[in-house]
Parts: structure tokens; sequence; C-alpha cells
């Protein structure tokens, strides 16, 4: 049984980028994927799972000190830990044994894409209780830095979500140019790359994998005019400023 869960988690994790990429456009906004577009755990049948702490920060130029590990250890234990519990209890029955589990996910999973083990979607409570489990390490690994480090890991963890695109990239612009959206804007914009989600996945569907790159723009040009009704003038004008930097 703990092998089988072992091959979930990982499933799971691996896959939570590619969610991000394919439904959302780079950012999953509905189920927040795009938030850090980084994943501390890629496998968790390792012997020390703080190597891939080590590898995680490494693509952020961060290197920790020894005391560093030893205060880190015990939390990125207890984090691995409640990820192996969690998918033991939410793993829908079938997952992780093959082509049977797969055709039984998809059956039972209300219609979402097959995305790893099982056939998760993006948005079931497993993938978002990992999520859940990944953005509170995160927040416990950035407490662990000096300053210094923890510039670097800021730095890598926007660009991220900048790449990602998405929802989480125009929150990200809002907050860097002072105009943060308010909780009634997040709410409704959100809403909106919801559905843009689902849109750019059903033509990913009908397309087999290879949408027609005109109709990406359309849906995107789309969803971008709804989201600067919303807006005031000052983020409208970050919007445009973002957008003309992009194609610079």
């Amino acid at each position: 049984m703990r092998t089988t869960i072992l091959v979930i988690v990982i499933g799971v994790l691996v896959s939570l980028p590619a969610f991000a990429q394919e439904e959302g456009g780079g950012g999953d906004g509905a189920a927040g994927v795009g938030r850090d577009q980084t994943q501390v755990f890629s496998r968790v049948d390792t012997l020390d799972p703080m190597d891939q702490v080590r590898t995680f920060l490494a693509k952020a130029n961060v290197k920790l000190s020894g005391d560093q590990e030893k205060a880190l250890k015990p939390q990125v234990d207890a984090a691995l830990k409640e990820a192996q519990e969690v998918t033991e209890r939410l793993a829908p029955q079938g997952a992780g044994r093959g082509e049977r589990g797969q055709r039984g996910g998809a059956e039972n999973g209300g219609g979402q894409r097959r995305g790893g083990p099982g056939g998760f979607g993006p948005n079931n409570a497993l993938t978002a209780e990992l999520r859940r489990i990944n953005d509170d390490l995160i927040t416990k690994i950035n407490a662990a830095l000096n300053p210094d480090q923890q510039a670097a890991f800021k730095k890598f963890r926007n660009d991220a979500i900048r790449k990602g695109g998405g929802f989480p990239a125009l929150k990200l612009v809002m907050e860097e140019a002072g105009t943060a959206f308010t909780p009634e804007q997040e709410q409704q914009i959100q809403e909106l790359y919801a559905e843009d989600a689902r849109q750019r996945a059903q033509l990913m569907r009908e397309s087999q994998g290879r949408p027609d790159p005109a109709k990406l723009d359309d849906l995107e040009k789309s969803t971008l005019t709804k989201v600067a009704r919303l807006l005031n003038a000052a983020q409208r004008k970050a919007l445009l400023d973002s957008r003309t930097k992009a194609v610079q």
C-alpha cells in the first residue's frame, strides 16, 4: 500500500505545473497553481527529502547553511509525511493501478481531464491539499532564509509567476504597481480566468493538444478585454504598461 501511495504522490506533484501550462494558459487562476509555479517535492521515495529542498533552492541560487538545514529538516520531513497521509486519505479508489485506475478516475471525476495517476484533475481535493502543503512549506523555507537569500528567492518565485501567466501574473503586476486588486475585483477576475482555463482546455481537447494559435490569441484578447472593464484607471495603465514591456 505504501508503495502505491508513493507513486500517487509523485504523479500528482510532478503534474501540477503541467496543469497550469495546459489548462490555465500557464497560470491556473481557478485552482491557484500559478501562485508560485514552484513545487518543492518532485519525488517522495527519497531517503533524504532535504536533497530536494537543496535542488529546489539551487534554482534561485540559494544555498542553505548547516544551521539552516538543521532548522528546516523537521519541517520538511513533516511536510512530506503530511503529503503521504493526505494522499492515502484522498486518493481516488483504484488510482495508481495502471490503465484501469485511469479509466476509473476519468469516469468518476466529473468529466475532468486525466492529469496523472488515477485521472487526477487540476481542482480536486487531493491536488488542492498537496498545493496547500507545498505553499506552507515554501513559507517556512522563506522564513529560514537571511535577507539576501530571501531577496533571491523572491525574485525566483516572481519570475516563475510571470512566466506562468494567467491571474497570478496579473495580480503580481498590480501589486508591484501599487494598484492591488480589491477583494471583489480579485474574485471577479479569478472567475474570468477560470472560464478562460475551461475554454482553453476545451480547445486542447478538440485539437488533440494542437490548438490553433489564432484561437488561443482570440481567447486571450477576449479575457483581457473583460478584465480591463473591471479595472480602475490606474490598474488599466499598469496592465497596459506590462503588456507594452512584454513585447519590447
